[in-house]
């Protein structure tokens, strides 16, 4: 008789992976930089936020470079963003109140598109799950603030979770955890079979 599969979650690596970003200036911070500031930092926290919280453009910020086509996730000045092939993988999944919003990204000159389509990534979900003390290698930064990050150099089994975050949604924040989201394994497996999971930096969780 076939073991059952044990239930997994999966942590990103990405938010702590200078391969994620990319240099690009948004039209919603040249407008009102204090406002978009904001929204990037309840963005990395996992709240809901409207389409206009977001860029509608973007533009590369190097005169003399030119960008090719960007990766299927990145940090484009600030912001989360997803290919259209990553955007049709997670549109199949449950994302709790977050959302995905076009942008459309450009060369230094602000009218020559850079290649692809693109979408700001809204987490818009929360699940308080990573168990701190039975996580082997989890960084406290500071000593009195209840706030952890993931390790460098990040490897499987390095964080731990309880059973609860199998439910609800399938991609999320963690309240305590910062520089770090999750998703579920069916979302990680539909990633990986459209072969747009490489720069999530997916890394297995301890379930508890």
């Amino acid at each position: 008789m076939a073991r059952a599969k044990q239930p997994m979650i999966w942590i990103s690596g990405a938010m702590v992976s200078v391969s994620s970003i990319k240099g690009f200036d948004q039209d919603n911070y040249l407008e009102n930089n204090e406002l978009a500031v904001d929204a990037m930092k309840r963005n990395n926290v996992g709240e809901p936020l409207a389409a206009d919280r977001f860029p509608k453009e973007m533009y590369a910020e190097y005169k003399d470079k030119k960008e090719k086509k960007q990766p299927d996730l990145f940090n484009a000045g600030g912001t989360w963003s997803v290919s259209t092939a990553c955007a049709a993988v997670l549109r199949q999944f449950d994302l709790g109140e977050g959302n995905l919003y076009p942008v459309r990204l450009f060369q230094h000159d602000r009218t020559t598109p850079v290649e692809g389509e693109y979408f700001c990534l809204n987490f818009g979900a929360q699940k308080t799950a990573v168990l701190t003390e039975q996580s082997p290698r989890i960084d406290k930064p500071y000593e009195n603030h209840d706030i952890w990050e993931p390790p460098g150099a990040m490897q499987d089994k390095d964080i731990a979770v309880s059973a609860s975050a199998l439910d609800g949604p399938d991609i999320w924040m963690d309240p305590q955890m910062r520089d770090a989201f999750f998703v579920s394994d069916p979302l990680a497996q539909a990633l990986r079979a459209a072969k747009v999971s490489r720069p999530f930096k997916l890394r297995e969780c301890i379930v508890l």
